[in-house]
This record gives C-alpha cells, sequence and structure tokens, in this order.
C-alpha cells in the first residue's frame, strides 16, 4: 500500500510542471443576464473530434483546463436554448483565454423542447432523462416528492422508497451538488415543488470514472433537481406547528409535530437548516441514521475497477410508533475559484415502540404443518450524530485533489419481550418467554482521497489516483433471561454477553487513460484492499452464589480475527463516436481470506482466490430519440465477521444462528439492458428495463427444524449445540444456482382531452435461492407480476390530483415441499386531491384502500386509509395557513408484510400509527426577490402562499451548478 501510494504521487508530481492552457468564460440568458447553471459547454479538436468539456457552475462561469495547442470548436448547450457555436484557437504559451459572456437566446429546437397544449417536453441528452418541471402543475403546497411522481418513469415502491426507470434512486442531487451526504429523502420530503425547475436522471458514475471517461461499474441511479434561478439567491423556507388530541372517542396520547428549515443561498454559498420534533412518525430524514449492525467492510473487487463498503450502521426505516426529534445543517461554498467546498452535520434521536405478530411456515417435506408463531413488545431508544465533508481543489490547471472526509456515532437502546410457541400438526413442541436488554454503541470514521491529472499532449491522457478508508468500532452489552417448555421439560437462562467488534478497510486504485487514435482510449488500472475485522464476543451465565454474570459460557463466546485482501490489474478499451459507445475490459484479481479463531478452541481460515472479472459496455443513440444500453459486470463478495465466526446468537432461543469458518467469497455475473424512446411532439415516452444476475457459490443458509429435543454439531465448529423440538437453528453456508431475472416497462404520455398525465408501468421477476432445509436441498422460486396505473392532473394548480394503482401478484414455489406452494396478491390504490375551493380556503384528502389476499387467515385484509384536511391562508402575501388535519379517519390503518426465504414463509403484522386529529399552522418564508411565490392561485391561475398536507414538508435544501458535461456526470 505504501508502494502504491509512493508510486502514485511521484507519478502525479512528475507531470505538475507542465503548462497547460485554459479557457474560461461565463453562459448567461441573453434577456435577463441570469446564469444559466448547468448548461454545456464542449471544446471539439479539430481534426480528430475528440471532445472536452464542464458544466457551467453557480454563478454562470466555467473553466476547461488542460486544453492543448490546436484548433477547436466551442459549443455551448443548455435545454431550451439555441446553441452556440465558434471557432477557438489555443496558441502556444499556456496564457488562459477569457471568453468573456456568452449570451443564449430561448427557443431552441436542436433540442426538441417543444410545447403541446402549454406542457414542455421531456428531452433525451445522450443518457440522461431531463424533465421540464413546468409541464406538471401541482398545488402550492407540493413537495419535490409530489412533483416528481407524476413523471414519467419515477415512482415510489411499497416501502416508500423512490424508484427511477425501474431502479432504485441512491442519490439525489440539487443544481449537481450533493446535501446532507446521499440522503434522498432530505430532499424529497423537503424542498418544495415550485423551488423545481427540471429534473435529470442518469447514472452517476463514481468520481474516478467521471474524470477518465471509463465507466468502472460503481454508478448509482441519481437524480439531479436544477432549482429556478429565483431560489438561488435569497432566503427561504418553512416553519410549521401543530398539536391535537387523539380522535373523539379514542383514548390514545396527544400528537404534535414541530419543524422549521431556512435557507440562506447566495450564488455558490448556501447554508441550510432542518429541524424537526413530533411523535406522528414524521422523518424527513433517511433511516442511514439508526443504529443496526455492523456490516461487512470487504466488499472484494469489481469487474474494472474496485468496490469497498464503507461499514455504516444502516438498518431499515421503523415500524410502529416512533418519536423524532432531528437537526441537520449543510454548508456549500466555492472559495477563491479553486476550492469547492461542502459539508453537513446531523443529530437524530428516535424512541420507537413496536409491536409484532409473526406466523412462519416451515418448508419441511413430511412435516408440512410444522409453525412458528410468536407475538412482541419492542422499544428502542437511538442517537445518532453524522458529519461529512467534501473539498475539491484545483492545484493548477490540470492537477486537482478531491477530499471526502465522514465520521458518525451511534448509540443504540433496545429491549424486546416477546413468546414464541413451535408447533407441529397443531400440537405445541416447545414454547418460550424472554426477555432480552442490549445496549449498543459504535464509531465510524472514514473518506476517500482522489489525486487526478491531465497530462500534457492529446486531451483524454489522464492518470488518477483513489485512496480511500473506514473503521467500525462496536461495543455491546445485553442481557436474556428466559423460560422455556419442551414437552415435559423446562429450563431458565439469564446470561449477559459482551462484545468488542472492530472492522475496516484501506484501499487504492490507480489509473490511467491513453487515447488511441481518434476516437477511442485505453485504460490501465492496479488496485489494491485491505479489510481487517476483528471480534470477540463474551458469554456469562447469572451465578446464585455470588448474584453475579461470572459463570463464563464457552458455547456461546467466541474470539474471532480475520483480514480480507484483494489486489488486481485490469486494462480496458474504450470506442466512442457520435452514435456509439463501447468499452470491454478485464481485471485479473487475486483475493486472500485468512482467518484465526482463538476462542473457545483455535480454528484457522485460509482461502486464496484466484479471478478474472470481465466488463463491458454498449451505448446505442441513433438519434435524440431512441437510446439503447447493455451493461454486462461481475464482482466478488467476502463473507462478513458475523457469517465467519462460529459462536450461536441465542437473542431468541428458538431461533438460534451461527457463523460458518468455511464460507468462501461469492463471485457474481450481473446483465442490464435498458432502451428508451421518447417522442418530443408527442409528449410521450416509453422505457424497458431487462436485467439478470448470476452468483457463484451464494452465501445462503442451512436451517435445522428439531422434531424432538437434539443436539447438533453445526458445520466448521466442534460445539455441541442444544435445540427444543421445534426450534430453528441456521448458519451460513454456500450453494450454488441463484439468479434472478427482472423485466420492467412505463409508457407516460399527457392526455390533453382531460388535461392530465398518464404513466403505465408492468414488470415481471423471478428469482431462484437455494438453501438446505434439515439437510434437503431446496430451491425457493418466486416468480411475480406487477401492474400500475398513474393519471395525473395537469389541470390548474387550483385543482391537482393523482390518481393511482398497483398491483402485484406473486408466487411461490418450493422444490422441497410443493403442498406448501402458494399464491398471494397485494394492490394498493390511492387518490390525493387538492383544491382551492375559495380565497385562500383550501381542502385536501388522500385516501388509500390496500388489500392482501391469499395470506395466512387472520392477514388476508382489506381496510381504507382516509387522511382530509380544511386550511385557511392568512397574512399578506398568504404565507401562512392555519389548519385543521384528520390522519386515519377511519380508523382502519394496517401494516402487513409477508417475507419468503428458502426455509419458510412468514406473515408479519405490526402496530402502525391511527386516528388522530391536530390544528397546524404554517408559515412560509420567503426573500423578496421570490416574486413568483407569494400567493396561491386565482382565478388567472396565479399562486398564492403555501400549505402543507402530508405533514411539515419541512423546506428545501438546493445546492449550486448542476446539470451538464462534466456535472452531474453521466454515468
Amino acid at each position: 500500500m505504501r508502494f502504491l501510494l509512493l508510486v502514485g504521487v511521484a507519478w502525479l508530481l512528475a507531470f505538475s510542471a507542465q503548462a497547460q492552457s485554459a479557457v474560461r468564460g461565463k453562459v448567461l440568458d441573453a434577456k435577463d443576464q441570469s446564469p444559466l447553471i448547468g448548461a454545456n459547454v464542449v471544446l471539439t479538436h479539430l481534426p480528430d473530434s475528440v471532445k472536452t468539456g464542464t458544466a457551467v457552475g453557480g454563478d454562470g462561469s466555467f473553466q476547461i483546463d488542460n486544453v492543448a495547442v490546436g484548433r477547436y470548436l466551442l459549443t455551448v448547450s443548455f435545454v431550451g436554448y439555441r446553441d452556440q457555436r465558434q471557432p477557438l484557437t489555443v496558441p502556444a504559451g499556456g496564457q488562459p483565454i477569457a471568453l468573456g459572456d456568452l449570451a443564449l437566446q430561448t427557443g431552441g429546437t436542436v433540442l426538441k423542447t417543444v410545447e403541446v397544449s402549454g406542457q414542455a417536453v421531456q428531452v433525451q441528452r445522450g443518457d440522461t432523462t431531463s424533465i421540464n418541471a413546468k409541464a406538471f402543475k401541482t398545488n402550492p403546497d407540493a413537495t419535490a416528492g409530489d412533483l416528481i411522481t407524476k413523471m414519467p418513469g419515477i415512482q415510489t415502491d411499497a416501502q416508500g422508497k423512490t424508484q427511477a426507470q425501474g431502479e432504485a434512486v441512491q442519490q439525489i442531487l440539487v443544481d449537481g451538488k450533493p446535501f446532507f451526504g446521499t440522503d434522498p429523502d432530505a430532499v424529497l420530503k423537503n424542498l418544495p415543488a415550485e423551488a423545481i425547475d427540471k429534473v435529470e436522471i442518469f447514472d452517476q458514475m463514481s468520481e474516478q470514472s467521471r474524470f477518465s471517461g471509463f465507466n468502472d461499474g460503481n454508478t448509482q441511479k441519481t437524480l439531479n433537481i436544477i432549482t429556478k434561478p429565483a431560489f438561488r439567491n435569497g432566503q427561504f423556507g418553512r416553519a410549521v406547528g401543530g398539536f391535537g388530541p387523539g380522535a373523539l372517542g379514542d383514548n390514545g396520547p396527544s400528537r404534535y409535530r414541530a419543524s422549521l428549515n431556512l435557507n440562506d443561498f447566495h450564488g455558490d454559498r448556501r447554508t441550510t437548516v432542518l429541524g424537526q420534533s413530533n411523535n406522528v412518525n414524521e422523518q424527513n430524514f433517511s433511516s442511514d441514521d439508526l443504529l443496526g449492525v455492523i456490516g461487512n467492510s470487504a466488499q472484494g473487487g469489481r469487474g474494472g475497477g474496485g468496490n469497498n463498503a464503507s461499514g455504516n450502521f444502516l438498518v431499515n426505516q421503523n415500524g410502529g410508533i416512533n418519536t423524532t426529534h432531528a437537526a441537520g445543517l449543510n454548508y456549500s461554498n466555492v472559495w477563491n475559484k479553486a476550492t469547492e467546498f461542502s459539508g453537513s452535520y446531523f443529530f437524530n434521536r428516535s424512541n420507537n415502540q413496536l409491536n409484532s405478530s409473526t406466523l412462519r411456515q416451515y418448508v419441511l417435506p413430511g412435516r408440512e404443518n410444522t409453525s412458528y408463531s410468536a407475538v412482541s413488545q419492542s422499544g428502542s431508544i437511538n442517537y445518532n450524530h453524522r458529519a461529512n465533508f467534501r473539498i475539491d481543489h484545483k492545484i493548477d490547471s490540470a492537477t486537482s485533489v478531491l477530499f471526502r472526509p465522514r465520521i458518525s456515532w451511534q448509540q443504540n437502546d433496545a429491549n424486546r419481550l416477546s413468546n414464541g410457541i413451535t408447533a407441529s400438526g397443531g400440537l405445541t413442541q416447545s414454547e418460550i418467554d424472554s426477555r432480552y436488554l442490549s445496549n449498543n454503541r459504535g464509531i465510524n470514521p472514514g473518506g476517500d482521497l482522489l489525486l487526478r491529472r491531465r497530462l500534457r499532449g492529446r486531451p483524454g491522457r489522464t492518470i488518477s489516483l483513489n485512496i480511500n478508508g473506514a473503521y467500525n468500532d462496536r461495543t455491546g452489552t445485553s442481557i436474556l433471561t428466559t423460560r422455556s417448555a419442551a414437552g415435559t421439560t423446562s429450563t431458565n437462562l439469564n446470561q449477559q454477553s459482551l462484545l468488542t467488534q472492530n472492522s475496516g478497510n484501506i484501499g487504492g486504485n490507480l489509473a490511467y487513460t491513453q487515447p488511441i487514435g481518434q476516437h477511442a482510449q485505453l485504460q490501465a488500472n492496479y488496485s489494491l484492499n485491505y479489510a481487517p475485522n476483528n471480534s470477540d464476543k463474551r458469554t456469562y451465565n447469572f451465578d446464585a452464589g455470588d448474584q453475579q454474570y461470572s459463570r463464563l459460557d464457552t458455547a456461546l463466546s467466541n474470539v474471532f480475527n480475520n483480514y480480507y485482501l484483494n489486489q488486481g490489474g485490469g486494462l480496458s478499451y474504450r470506442y466512442n463516436v457520435r452514435k456509439v459507445q463501447a468499452s470491454v475490459g478485464a481485471t485479473a484479481q487475486v483475493a486472500q481470506l485468512r482467518g484465526d479463531q482463538t476462542f473457545p478452541t483455535p480454528g484457522p481460515v485460509n482461502y486464496t482466490f484466484w479471478n478474472v472479472l470481465p466488463q463491458a459496455m454498449l451505448m446505442w443513440r441513433p438519434d435524440r430519440e431512441h437510446n439503447l444500453r447493455v451493461f454486462y459486470r461481475t464482482n466478488t463478495n467476502a463473507p462478513g465477521i458475523n457469517q465467519l465466526q462460529a459462536v450461536v446468537n441465542n437473542s431468541n432461543p428458538l431461533q438460534l444462528t451461527i457463523g460458518n469458518p468455511a464460507l468462501r467469497q461469492e463471485y457474481s455475473h450481473s446483465l442490464v439492458g435498458r432502451y428508451s424512446v421518447s417522442k418530443a411532439e408527442k409528449s410521450s415516452n416509453f422505457f424497458v428495463l431487462l436485467s439478470g444476475s448470476y452468483t457463484q457459490n451464494p452465501i445462503s443458509n442451512r436451517t435445522l427444524v428439531a422434531a424432538r429435543d437434539t443436539v447438533v454439531t453445526p458445520t466448521g465448529t466442534d460445539q455441541r449445540v442444544a435445540l427444543p423440538a421445534g426450534a430453528q437453528l441456521t448458519q451460513s453456508t454456500n450453494l450454488q444456482q441463484q439468479y434472478s431475472v427482472r423485466t420492467n416497462l412505463n409508457y407516460g404520455r399527457p392526455l390533453p382531452v382531460i388535461k392530465s398525465n398518464l404513466n403505465l408501468s408492468g414488470g415481471v421477476s423471478f428469482s431462484q435461492n437455494p438453501g438446505l432445509v434439515n439437510q434437503g436441498l431446496n430451491y425457493a422460486r418466486t416468480p411475480s407480476l406487477t401492474a400500475g396505473v398513474v393519471l395525473s392532473s395537469n389541470i390548474s394548480e387550483r385543482l391537482d390530483f393523482t390518481l393511482s394503482s398497483t398491483s402485484a401478484q406473486n408466487y411461490v414455489r418450493n422444490t422441497l415441499s410443493q403442498q406448501l406452494n402458494t399464491n398471494y396478491f397485494s394492490q394498493v390504490s390511492r387518490l390525493r386531491l387538492s383544491w382551492i375551493v375559495g380565497p385562500g380556503i383550501s381542502f385536501q384528502t388522500d385516501v388509500a384502500h390496500q388489500v392482501y389476499t391469499g395470506l395466512s387467515s387472520s392477514y388476508n385484509q382489506s381496510y381504507l386509509l382516509w387522511n382530509a384536511s380544511l386550511g385557511k391562508k392568512l397574512f399578506p402575501g398568504q404565507r401562512g395557513e392555519i389548519k385543521l388535519y384528520a390522519f386515519d379517519i377511519l380508523k382502519q390503518n394496517r401494516a402487513i408484510q409477508r417475507n419468503v426465504t428458502e426455509a419458510y414463509y412468514e406473515d408479519v403484522q405490526t402496530t402502525v400509527l391511527q386516528r388522530y386529529l391536530m390544528v397546524m399552522f404554517t408559515y412560509n418564508i420567503r426573500s423578496a426577490n421570490m416574486t413568483t411565490l407569494p400567493t396561491a392561485p386565482d382565478e388567472r391561475g396565479e399562486r398564492r402562499g403555501r400549505g402543507g398536507f402530508d405533514g411539515p414538508p419541512g423546506g428545501g435544501r438546493p445546492g449550486g451548478g448542476g446539470g451538464g458535461f462534466g456535472g452531474p456526470p453521466r454515468g
């Protein structure tokens, strides 16, 4: 690693003295001289047509560095404006070339931006889809989340996560810059819809790939929200407060909510403050801020480049009832034209109360009536502090450094009371009552450093070095007390477990690119990653004699250390012409997995893996309407320390788990194809996604469900584990034949007759997951069909509605026990309506109908969730609003979920928030220059004020820059 660092730094410094020219200027609107943030500026070298470029920044300025001597064609373009082209000659001497102000005229036809019944058309620019927000009328109370779900190809799944073009959105940028790290929820739930000018959809490549031009496969589905000019200079925000009892006739607790967001934007300098406190399950931030468990820090290599996990604590959004207190601060600025800085700090305290019931049916040949049922009451209090920073500095016109440090700290205190029963043929085999208390703390520093250098000579010759690292330290204490009965035998446990885990990774990737001919480029890269993991778990039984936890239980204690070291070198070839872009490459990788169990019995782990990781990409754009992209990628994945550690986790004594020191790494293949058609003259679009994956040596599970009281010895250990009748022991193991295929289609177009937008979607998926169940090999196959329709109004800002319905038919097929094959169906139909019924008076309602069939008998349900509010605008400019809000008017809200694994399927129902009333007050903060916002629509359709329907959206957090050739980057 030291050698890699020294070689890379020396290489970069060796070229740092080479003088290069820079081309700079400003791109402005010819009419009002406002900066066109995100406009593309491209230099085409003559005669070989090699292109280099950048995106316009927050003040309209741009600079293209490392421009070689020669003749060029300068092209400036922006959606809705006419392209501007002019010849340019760069003389010798390395002096900067100042072009001054470049003013673009509106009404460009090159980008095929047209008007159909007042709607601006979606534009396809390369592999980036740009959607004009003006085409979608929303009420003055709408958030960014409300707006984008009206757009073609964007939808929200059953878990509330945003999807675009059939894939999960992993990052949302605002004017090309991240805010609060990579938290999508903080944008969608806080940014007002009326602040949005355009939305771009693309696959964002890694920083190193964007610099070199080679796609290394590390892409993220990204939305870039471009704000309106009025929101880029001034202050705006929102304050919300509300209080109310449970609905009449209910004895529930009082409910409250309060939130504040304030944005202060002055060009590139942007500050955002967010805060909230409520007990109505409002979380305007990501669930990444809740303490979970330490993940695997060693993620192996990826075809064409490395891939290292951040090791952050991550869990899913909490169910149950949540009380949340949170605050966040974000700041970004451009210093002295050479340095860009952004940073954020976030604090969250969440108190969760959750009751659940579970019914599980096992896949056991000859024992199809074996089941497990449980009811539990749990609670947790979680604290989180998180800080992220980004510093991008240009050392000179050809050399830059990017540094992104981060750190987080979490604390979680949890408790659970549960009763579990295993049964066979309706007869109880075993029953257990348990009480589990835990306290966990963790600190996770990390970051990455990217050194980049454009070399002299031809454009496209670059060298870059990426160094990354992370460290995770976790300590935990838990206490478990149980009373269990199996047949005529009863046992009691009273144990304390002490856990110390630390893991991390440090690695680097060195890449060099060299242009070949007029249209090709070659990349060579070398990567190295080292990931150590250490875990020490000691379990002590309570000693009645000294009244302390002093008797060490060696069967539940383990000390294990391991590391994963992988390194590889690769070569890739890229070909790029106007209509076709293709690349192919491969990385040869060697990986070592070394481990050593020192307690209770010594046991080494020693594996070496040799792999070739190919990757390929094809992008075909025959014209501006059609786009085809195909990606093939491979990657390896090493087992985590929890999967390797041979220590029993008995937090639920009827559902035991244990690791397997004999695990090997996974090798995965993935193939993704996307085809899109965008018809500007009809404002229609069509998108289809076809993807598949296949994993060799997948890490699956070996599950044993005891028919009677049994003692077993898990694989890779000499421990003897006692299982009462009906109890389950699950151990990780490598199997074969894990694969999945999925297709997703989406079609959208306006319906001028009813002034609305129609969006149709459908999909088919199939997955196969292997598992061992009582030594029998089972393949759990889960075909599913999905269909959806969304009709969103474009009638008026006075009347805004969205009518949607999503249905899913799922099938569960097991090769081991076909008697347990089952089908189940779910459907969610929803109407969201906002109507300004009179001067300053608004009515809003949200009705959702949920249907479940084919589940266990008590879980098949159909219910209606109905929310509504009535509000009145206040104050000059109608910036205030007071309203009465009712949640779950019919008191039917429920939460039901089906989970399918290779060993069982189960239905789970959890407590949810139910009926309450609340009086709310909202005040919108606006600078005087934001003249487009002060009022809600009157009879002429003019805007007047803002309210809030789904609770306090909380305000916005736009950034600067955005959209175009160099930022945000294209995947």
